[in-house]
Formats: C-alpha cells, sequence, structure tokens
C-alpha cells in the first residue's frame, strides 16, 4: 500500500510538473490552438523496466492459451510472465481482463513467436474481437454509458476542476471520466436540433443533406460514444469535495486540465465513467494471425497506462492494435506488416484508437492500407517519428497513412512522421485544430512493383496535405511536403497533384467547398517541392515575403474566433530563435541514438535522404523513392541533396532502411525485427519524456 501511494503522488506530481512549465510551442502556436501534448502517454514512459517476473517462464507448447492466462492471472501487482524463445501454436485467444499492473513479455521479437490458429475473443465490451484481448471488468463500451451525470460547472480551457450532478462510483486515481456535449447547433439529453454549420469550430457527425444544409459528412457517424455527442475528453479524476463517492454534487479536480476552448452549457455537457484496467502491457514478441478470420490483432477495452512494445504484429486480418475507450496509452517501437491481408478485408488499419492523450510512437507500418487512423475522438494524443511504408491497394487512390476518420479528431499532434500525406477527410464528420510539425509527407506513393495491383500509378489523392470542408483551424508548421517531379501545383480545394487541397466538398452530395479551412489554417516554415523554399508567410517582414510568399499570408491572424498571431521563432533570417525541436519531447530521447535531432524541417541542413533518380514508376526500380544509399536504389543512382536538404531518417525509417534491410517502396516479404538493434536497449525505449529539466511558470 506504502508503495501504492508513493507511484500515485509520483504521478501526480508528474502531471503538475508538465502542466506548469512553459509550453514547447510558445511562441508559434496561440494557446486556443494547442495543448500539453507533453502528457501524452504514459507519465515518465513504461514503466515495467524494473518489474519482477512472475512464475516459471513458460516454455512454447501447442494448444489453448489456458496456460498463458492463468500465469497472468497469478500475477501479483508489478510483475510479468515470460514467454520462451519459440513458437506457441494458440488455439484461444489470450485474455487479460480486469487485472492492472501485468505485463507479457517475449523473449524477443525474433525469438517469441505467437501463431494464432483460434477463435478470438470480444475486447471493447462492443462488437469488436481480438486475439489479444486487454480490458477492464467494466461493462461500459461505446454506445452504451453507464452512470451519466449532469457536468454543472468547470468548462474554461485549461481548468483542473469540474463540478458533476453525482460524484457516484468515482475512485480517485482510478476513475476515468468522460466529457461531452451536444454537437453544435443540438442540445438536451438527445441532443436533438439543427445540427448545421455554424462559420467557425464544427463539431459535427451528421450526414449532410442538401435539402436543409445541414449535417457535415458523407457517411454519417462512424465510432460515436452518444449520437450527436462528438467532441469528447477523457480525464482521470484525482479527488472529489466533499469525497468520491458522494451521490451527491460534487467537486471534481481532474487530469490532465481541459483541452478544447469552446465547452458550452448550452450544449448540454455530460460526464460518464469507466472503471479502466490500469497499466497493463504487451512486449518483445512476435504475433502472426493468418489462420483467423475475422478479428484485431491485439485490443484493448476502457484501459488507462497500456502499452504495446517492442512487439511485430504480422498478417492482421484488420486492425494490427485497436483500442477503444482508453486514456494515456502508449504505442512504441513496434513492426506491423501486411494488416488488411493485401486488402483482403473493407478496412484494415494498422493502428486504430479513440479516448484520450495517446502516443503513437517510433513505429515502422509496412503493406497496410490505412497505417495509423484515429476512429472516434482522440484529443490530446501524439502520433510521433513513424515511418510508414507501401500503403497496398488496388487502385490508382493513395490513402494518406495518417486519417482521422471520426468526428471529435481535435487536438492531435503529428510530428516527425514519414509517409505519403496527411488527409483531414469528411467520411464520417469534422476534424479540426490538429497540427503537423516537422514531418515529411510526399504526396504519393511508387506503384512500380506490384503493390497498386493492376495500377500502374497513382494519381488520385496525391497530396501531401489534405482538410476537407467543415475540418478548419489546422496547423502545419516546419514540414518537408511533397516529392520532387510528382506535385505540380501548390494548393487547390481540389484534385491532384497538389501540395496542398483545403476545403475540398463533394458535388454529388450537395457539399460546396469551404473557404474557411484555407483562412483559419496555420502554415508556417514548411518547405515544399513546387515552391522548392521555406515559406515563411506572415507578413512584409518575414524572409521570402515577396519572392517566396507571393505578398501572401499564410498565418491567421485576423480571424475570430481563435487567430495565430505571427510567430516569434523560426525565420532566423530575420533573426528569430530556431523552431523548437520538438513540440512534446523535452530532449532529445535515447532511441534516437546518434541520428541528427531534429531530423526533419527548415533549420536542418545536409540531410541524409536522397531521392533515387530515374523516371516514377519504372517496374524493378524505385526511382522517385526516398533513400539513405544508393544500394538501395536497384540500378539506379541517388540524388543528393533531395528535399532541399532538409530531411534526414527518422529512427523508424533508419531501422527499416539500414537495419532491417526493407525495400524503399516496402514490397518484398516480412522482415526480421528486433526493436533493440534499432533503438539500443528497450529499457530507455519508453522513457520519452523524462521529468527532469522542468521549470515552474509563476503567475
Amino acid at each position: 500500500m506504502k508503495l501504492e501511494r508513493v507511484l500515485f503522488f509520483g504521478i501526480a506530481f508528474l502531471f503538475l510538473c508538465a502542466s506548469s512549465h512553459a509550453q514547447l510551442w510558445s511562441g508559434v502556436l496561440s494557446p486556443s490552438r494547442a495543448v500539453d501534448w507533453t502528457q501524452a502517454g504514459i507519465p515518465g514512459g513504461i514503466p515495467s523496466n524494473s518489474w519482477a517476473q512472475c512464475g516459471a517462464t513458460i516454455a512454447p507448447y501447442a494448444g489453448p492459451a489456458s496456460t498463458i492466462n492463468a500465469a497472468i492471472g497469478a500475477c501479483g501487482t508489478n510483475q510479468f510472465v515470460l514467454l520462451g524463445p519459440g513458437t506457441f501454436n494458440l488455439t484461444t485467444p489470450i485474455i487479460i481482463k480486469g487485472k492492472s499492473n501485468v505485463v507479457l513479455r517475449g523473449s524477443g521479437a525474433n525469438s517469441t513467436f505467437l501463431v494464432f490458429n483460434a477463435t478470438p475473443g470480444n475486447c471493447t465490451g462492443g462488437s469488436t474481437n481480438c486475439l489479444i484481448n486487454i480490458q477492464s471488468s467494466d461493462g461500459t463500451y461505446i454506445g452504451n454509458p453507464a452512470n451519466v451525470f449532469s457536468w454543472m460547472a468547470g468548462f474554461a480551457q485549461g481548468t483542473t476542476s469540474i463540478t458533476l450532478s453525482s460524484g457516484a462510483k468515482i475512485v480517485a486515481g482510478v476513475t476515468s471520466i468522460v466529457l461531452d456535449q451536444c454537437d453544435n447547433g443540438s442540445s438536451g439529453s438527445t441532443c436533438a436540433g439543427n445540427i448545421a454549420d455554424n462559420g467557425n469550430f464544427f463539431n459535427c457527425a451528421k450526414m449532410y443533406s442538401s435539402s436543409d444544409s445541414t449535417g457535415c459528412s458523407l457517411d454519417g457517424p462512424d465510432g460515436q460514444a452518444r449520437m450527436n455527442r462528438n467532441q469528447w475528453e477523457i480525464v482521470e479524476a484525482v479527488s472529489c469535495n466533499p469525497a468520491c463517492g458522494f451521490a451527491g454534487i460534487t467537486a471534481v479536480t481532474i487530469r490532465p486540465p481541459l483541452q478544447h476552448p469552446q465547452w458550452s452549457p448550452g450544449q448540454t455537457p455530460q460526464a460518464w465513467l469507466i472503471q479502466p484496467s490500469q497499466y497493463v502491457g504487451i512486449e518483445n514478441l512476435s504475433v502472426d494471425s493468418l489462420a483467423v478470420t475475422p478479428a484485431e490483432v491485439i485490443g484493448f477495452g476502457n484501459m488507462s497506462y497500456g502499452w504495446v512494445r517492442g512487439v511485430r504484429i504480422s498478417n492482421g486480418w484488420q486492425a494490427g492494435i485497436y483500442s477503444a475507450t482508453s486514456n494515456h496509452m502508449e504505442f512504441e517501437s513496434n513492426y506491423i506488416y501486411n494488416t488488411g491481408r493485401s486488402g483482403a478485408y473493407v478496412d484494415p488499419f494498422g493502428i486504430r484508437y479513440n479516448g484520450s492523450n495517446y502516443l503513437i510512437q517510433n513505429n515502422i507500418i509496412q503493406k497496410t492500407r490505412v497505417p495509423i487512423l484515429a476512429e472516434g475522438p482522440a484529443p490530446g494524443s501524439v502520433i510521433g517519428y513513424n515511418f510508414i511504408v507501401n500503403n497496398y491497394f488496388d487502385s490508382d487512390f493513395m490513402f494518406a497513412g495518417f486519417e482521422p476518420h471520426a468526428a471529435g479528431n481535435n487536438y492531435q499532434l503529428y510530428e516527425g512522421n514519414i509517409g505519403p500525406g496527411m488527409i483531414y477527410e469528411d467520411s464520417h464528420g469534422t476534424q479540426s485544430m490538429n497540427t503537423s510539425f516537422r514531418n515529411l509527407f510526399m504526396g504519393w506513393e511508387s506503384c512500380a512493383n506490384g503493390q497498386c495491383g493492376l495500377q500502374v500509378f497513382k494519381d488520385s489523392s496525391t497530396n501531401a496535405f489534405r482538410s476537407a470542408a467543415f475540418s478548419r483551424y489546422q496547423n502545419v508548421v516546419g514540414n518537408v511536403l511533397g516529392t520532387p517531379g510528382v506535385q505540380t501545383g501548390y494548393q487547390a480545394t481540389d484534385g491532384y497533384p497538389f501540395i496542398y487541397v483545403l476545403g475540398n466538398g463533394d458535388g454529388n452530395r450537395g457539399i460546396s467547398p469551404d473557404p474557411l479551412v484555407a483562412s483559419t489554417l496555420l502554415r508556417w516554415g514548411n518547405y515544399d517541392t513546387v515552391s522548392k523554399a521555406v515559406r515563411w508567410c506572415g507578413n512584409a517582414s518575414d524572409t521570402g515575403w515577396g519572392e517566396t510568399c507571393k505578398n501572401s499570408a499564410e498565418v491567421p491572424t485576423q480571424i475570430s474566433p481563435y487567430p495565430n498571431a505571427i510567430p516569434t521563432r523560426g525565420d532566423t533570417g530575420v533573426g528569430q530563435p530556431p523552431l523548437p525541436a520538438s513540440f512534446y519531447l523535452v530532449s532529445k530521447p535515447s532511441w534516437f541514438g546518434s541520428l541528427p535531432w531534429p531530423a526533419i524541417g527548415p533549420d536542418v541542413t545536409g540531410g541524409n535522404i536522397g531521392q533515387c533518380s530515374g523516371i516514377i514508376n519504372t517496374i524493378g526500380q524505385f526511382s522517385g523513392l526516398p533513400a539513405t544509399s544508393v544500394s538501395q536504389c536497384l540500378g539506379t543512382n541517388l540524388t543528393t541533396p533531395a528535399w532541399g536538404g532538409h530531411v534526414n531518417t527518422n529512427p523508424a525509417m533508419n531501422c527499416f532502411l539500414n537495419v532491417m534491410k526493407g525495400r524503399p517502396d516496402g514490397t518484398g516479404g516480412e522482415l526480421a525485427f528486433d526493436a533493440n538493434a534499432c533503438y539500443g536497449n528497450s529499457g530507455g525505449l519508453g522513457q520519452t519524456k523524462p521529468p527532469t529539466g522542468l521549470k515552474a511558470v509563476v503567475k
């Protein structure tokens, strides 16, 4: 009990420190357009490195997973079950239900192999089935919330105190509180009303109706927790007054602070409870599910502080990792190959998730149509330093790689990633107030070597950044965008191959192009392959104002609400300090090793990524693709510098190309994977946010 108390207050202290230090994005983003992303994932990093083994090491066997399940059930607090080297042929799913502070650990992703031929088990409380099933014993799930209370006071962005109509069943330090409110234009317990564009920050999932101009989406809601309540945040109850568990009006101290700026009593805000399991992880093993349909591979439901680390996931029918109604989850340093079985399933995903405050970091995702997808709100989440290659799809349509797919995906940070592109699409609703920082979004994929089926090139949706009608207030800072020789235009409201498509509508549904997408967009310090320059387009005082910006501003200083002042960092040509290295990492992480930090951005010169020469989409070649040596270009040369010299490999890309020896276009078979060989000892992989060097700001 004493140890648990120390851990609890230690974690609380980390949250307090994180919320009190100067924001890493200060001087670039307005506080209304960003949140404290240092709080994403598990505070202080994944804690299992010092945990003790529980029971004897389990040797490989064939049969049901009951031996593994029983070993996990017998563990005490802060222990792990160790699987030995070899192949486990399992005929039933692994189930970790209602259990906290436990890890299932293999002897390495190249040593311990879980091969499933099993009927999957339910893993989210709803209809989703998984092969490794991790969930709390709480039966609450998306679409079936229990213990719904009125949220009576405490709506300001940044507050840590809210008032609920009841504190019944709230347990301090455990209970997750899901805060939501009706979409714009609706109210009441059923959120009835006219859900129509409000002309600014518009939360909506309703299918658009041209007859009365209501709604916003092409296909209606997807992943909704409750009908017409598509803005949510999941917070943790820290303490209560008069007391947690009191069945009357209760003030609740929460963490992290509220993130959205437009919580409103007029939209009937409410709260509902989840009693999650906490601190459960899967580590250092391989999972293959080629013999199973249909199923997610690893699934989490109603969790807090869970993780997957150092794992290879192969041949998933649907998602490699799926996590629902969970908070502060961390999926890092994994390799996911061929989820969706080369397009056999309609919705193949690498990682799909909803909840709050995820950290999805340093993963390699190969041969998967939609690698990272937020399906349902996930505010406060960070998607950082992932490498995406070969989004296999038998079509000329390019899937972007990073794709919020449901309403309410707000305040997410995409940082340091390398992949085809970023898209805020309109299938299931609006997504606003997200930030892309120091990414390489290429806006193109090769079709030279069979990864597009019968197609020989992709000529649809080949954009580096795309944000559909009604999805506004995005921030695009310090990125490198486009592919030399592919994009021919800078910006349009639709079409290809442009760097940006902003505000595209849908003529078949009667949705007009939305000019507010462009006018509310913040762009600062991005290099693109059409301009062939870094764009500092704030005002006439900025570098390149006339020549590069053509006297046109890309900083929304005059909009209302949520303007952004011209940044005071980045444009070193006029004496500004450089951009921050990161918006969520307080220092260079250990898993970067000797690679340059920051890896991507306007202040990076002489980057180590070149471009394979030749005519793109030439069979048997990798022309047009990024590579680090001429030996990777297969019969052509390596053109350097490429992308203006502003790009180095991130650790995941370096691992794929130079350690795993993957092909630049991601074709070929599954590869051996060892997180330690790529990123150093796994004991350092989780320590991404060290609680040192934090400075309190006295107000």
